[in-house]
């Protein structure tokens, strides 16, 4: 049998399976869903996974680049379908996403990582929560997180894409609402032509 073949049946490469659904072992996110910013969403059906993902398209309109960026993210999310643990690579990726789009839409100014880039957009462009969806939708807070830094909060988005970069890439469990909270920033900072709402 050619090499190539029997690389095939290898352990690593037969866990890659691609089911059409979960019953008996459904992928497990937490999150927010509406009333409830802090629930855990249990996905069975490939049908409702894609759904999520969906409902994370951006909906103002940054330039095409980032744009392309955020995409790319939630395609590395769906492929969390066949394995839950690259849900960590795409929250790496969506911070990125969040960070280069800071980053590109209030330069020339220059910010020192991720921290300095959201209290900008906190202190200097003003977000706030109830500009965001999923706070708008689901409850809770996250403006009063973004800016958690002395000491270093573990839980703040700077600590998480840290940690991700260069400690931790493989935690366990996912981060509940980072997806939604990044969305929302990136949203805030494109929102729609008043025209298009």
């Amino acid at each position: 049998m050619c090499e190539a073949f029997e690389s095939m049946t290898h352990a690593l490469f037969t866990a890659f399976t691609a089911p059409v659904t979960r019953e008996v072992e459904p992928l497990l996110i937490p999150g927010p869903v509406p009333g409830n910013p802090v629930a855990l969403r249990q996905f069975r059906y490939i049908e409702e996974w894609q759904q999520f993902i969906l409902s994370l398209r951006l909906s103002g309109h940054p330039p095409q680049e980032i744009q392309r960026h955020y995409e790319r993210m939630l395609r590395v999310l769906y492929l969390a379908w066949l394995d839950a643990s690259v849900i960590k690579l795409a929250e790496l990726a969506a911070l990125a996403s969040l960070e280069g789009t800071i980053k590109w839409r209030y330069q020339p100014k220059q910010f020192k990582g991720l921290a300095a880039a959201l209290k900008h957009l906190v202190t200097d462009a003003g977000v706030r929560d109830s500009d965001l969806r999923v706070v708008r939708e689901c409850g809770g807070a996250v403006i009063s997180n973004l800016l958690r830094s002395s000491p270093p909060d573990p839980a703040s988005l700077s600590e998480i894409r840290n940690r991700l970069a260069h400690g931790s890439p493989f935690e366990l469990s996912p981060w509940g609402g980072l997806f939604e909270v990044v969305r929302d920033l990136i949203d805030f900072m494109y929102p729609q032509p008043e025209s298009d709402s």
